[in-house]
């Protein structure tokens, strides 16, 4: 039974780790939408009105495209943000599960290692 836990954890343990690894960083990009806010960087944001004014006036035309651009770069600054900080999720996930995948192989080891430095008489 032993080497069978070995065996495991060594093989498909190890590999299912890794896989599960890529697939909290792609759940983490899609729940910030990472793809869908580059795509839509500039669009407006929330925008109700400021429609375009056909034959209106030109203080009112001039107003109308204050509003969108407003609007716009609104929008841009709050995708980026969001953005910035799916990336920094996603740098911090993807650390951690770099940290995870190393540390893997050593786990079995330290009830071995703490047995030995318990002999050693090493306290903490």
């Amino acid at each position: 039974m032993l080497l069978a836990l070995v065996s495991w954890w060594y093989t498909a343990g190890w590999s299912g780790l890794m896989e599960k690894a890529g697939q909290r960083s792609a759940r983490l990009l899609e729940t910030f939408s990472v793809k869908l806010l580059l795509g839509s960087l500039f669009d407006p944001f929330r925008q109700i009105s400021a429609g375009t004014t056909r034959g209106g006036s030109f203080d009112m035309q001039l107003r109308a495209l204050g509003d969108r651009l407003f609007s716009r770069a609104f929008g841009a600054v709050i995708r980026s943000l969001f953005i910035l900080l799916g990336l920094v999720a996603s740098v911090a996930v993807f650390v951690f599960s770099l940290v995870q995948l190393i540390m893997w192989p050593f786990i079995p080891l330290l009830p071995v290692a703490a047995v030995l430095l318990a002999l050693l008489g090493v306290h903490l």
